[in-house]
């Protein structure tokens, strides 16, 4: 019989595979029988723990926002100004592009948009929605403190600024996902941050 661990490794095994296929294919054209193939696991196995592909993936997004939640607070701890927190955030989405690229040979892009954008399964859409409200808030609270730093204009709206800097930065990877292009990344991503910010670097 299988050990606690065992089932804790299978499922993350099976999680981990389903949303690196569909991070680097799409929604739609990956099946269970190619992540259980994949990730090892029989396909009993995956009904064990899942009762679909979209319950899967939706565990999926959310495992691996957990996995890149602590990375976030860090960056945007409130012990780093409003401009270190943006180079560090460039650093971070950077370095992760660049090990994914390493991997793969392709820039993939966000994980979370593109898994929402390659499906019609509402389930999905709806928690890379909520994923990407839940990053907006970081934005949000670094804008904040780049008003009450002297940075940014405290007549604006915050909350605008955020969604804007966060809109901006998934068209920059998007379009980098699209030209496979990860110096078209290094060079917009930080610049245009700022320039939204309405500081010169």
């Amino acid at each position: 019989m299988a050990t606690v661990v065992e089932h804790r490794e299978t499922k993350q095994k099976l999680l981990e595979t389903a949303l690196d296929l569909i991070w680097e294919n799409n929604y739609d054209c990956v099946g269970i029988v190619q992540i259980c193939t994949q990730s090892g696991v029989t396909k009993g196995a995956f009904y064990h723990y899942f009762k679909s592909k979209s319950d899967l993936a939706a565990a999926g997004l959310e495992a691996r926002w957990l996995n890149v939640r602590n990375s976030f607070d860090r960056v945007f701890s409130p012990q780093n100004t409003s401009l270190e927190r943006v180079d560090y955030y460039c650093d971070l989405i950077i370095s992760m592009q660049a090990e994914k690229h390493a991997q793969t040979g392709r820039v993939l892009g966000c994980p979370f948009i593109s898994t929402g954008q390659s499906t019609s399964e509402d389930k999905i859409k709806s928690i890379s929605v909520e994923i990407t409200e839940r990053m907006t808030k970081y934005f949000t609270s670094l804008v904040v403190d780049a008003q009450r730093e002297g940075i940014v204009d405290k007549d604006l709206d915050a909350a605008d600024i955020a969604r804007y800097m966060y809109v901006f930065v998934q068209g920059v990877l998007t379009i980098g996902r699209v030209k496979n292009d990860l110096e078209f990344i290094k060079t917009d991503l930080k610049p245009g941050l700022l320039k939204i910010l309405g500081v010169s670097e």
